[in-house]
């Protein structure tokens, strides 16, 4: 990607007087979080589904045996097989309490991946959201599936697969306009590019609705083969940015986490290193810190 969203906008928030959650709030959010993941898991291992940590979670776990002390979500993977195999199960054992969103499921997708939201919570982030995904406490699960070995053939899919994404978001930003994450992340040059671009390719691509831009997405990046290389191509680092081979994931191990023991890849360290860099056991500084600047909680 040209610029890093996620980024400038938290370097752009940073500079304005923006509320921070109480350390008791925070406490209580990471609780409820945690009573999720639980929910979640206990369902994976009755139907023989292995969830397992990825992303900040994942460097929490080894850094921190836990959360880092200033993230407010959890980050979950599963493959392609089982990701598929919980959508069909899910209603079953958990429809009561949790609302699924997922592209290419009878349930309502205002995101490229799965994400699991916890029914009677509420979570209002300034980064906003859709009217497709509920204001609710909430964990992600990114599908994770096989490459093609060929590293041509890697590049143009994962290019193609990049460009549709690009598409999706803007087209969704288009439909869902939040006018107060625009106003914060404009405040640089960087940022009002991004908004310029965006709004130019949400206009042109807006033929087609965000829900069926992400289910082509979610399509696109499906491997039906297997093969000696897996990526998460909805994860921050995009299709190409997060090829592994296979056996840096499986066979997966276990791994503490906080009250829970949850599953791992197999060589965390690789996967730390390639997402996060050699010095990932070292806190960043406090600017380069990231979450979702929360505006309203409710448990």
């Amino acid at each position: 990607m040209l610029f890093n969203k996620k980024k400038i906008f938290n370097q752009n928030i940073k500079k304005q007087n923006v509320k921070q959650l109480t350390a008791q709030e925070n406490d209580d959010l990471k609780r409820m979080l945690l009573h999720i993941a639980k929910d979640i898991d206990i369902v994976c291992q009755k139907h023989n589904i292995k969830l397992f940590l990825v992303g900040g979670s994942l460097l929490g776990a080894v850094r921190n045996s836990g959360f880092i002390p200033w993230d407010d979500d959890i980050d979950f993977g599963l493959t392609r097989n089982d990701y598929t195999k919980f959508i069909s199960i899910f209603d079953k054992e958990l429809g009561d309490n949790y609302y699924l969103r997922c592209p290419n499921s009878k349930y309502p997708n205002g995101n490229r991946f799965m994400q699991i939201y916890r029914k009677g919570t509420i979570l209002e982030t300034i980064e906003g959201g859709t009217p497709l995904q509920p204001k609710c406490i909430s964990v992600d699960i990114f599908p994770y599936d096989y490459v093609p070995n060929s590293k041509i053939i890697r590049i143009i899919k994962g290019i193609y697969c990049n460009a549709l994404m690009l598409i999706a978001s803007s087209v969704c930003n288009y439909y869902f306009e939040d006018k107060e994450y625009k106003s914060l992340i404009s405040t640089t040059f960087e940022g009002r590019i991004l908004n310029l671009l965006e709004k130019v390719m949400g206009i042109v691509f807006s033929w087609k609705k965000p829900e069926q831009w992400f289910n082509l997405v979610d399509k696109s990046v499906q491997g039906k083969t297997k093969t000696n290389f897996i990526t998460s191509a909805m994860g921050r680092r995009h299709y190409l940015g997060e090829i592994f081979p296979v056996e840096v994931f499986f066979p997966l191990r276990q791994i503490p986490f906080e009250n829970l023991v949850l599953y791992s890849p197999q060589n965390a360290d690789a996967y730390l290193r390639h997402n996060y860099g050699h010095s990932y056991m070292t806190p960043p500084p406090l600017d380069q810190r990231e979450s979702h600047f929360i505006k309203k909680l409710k448990i």
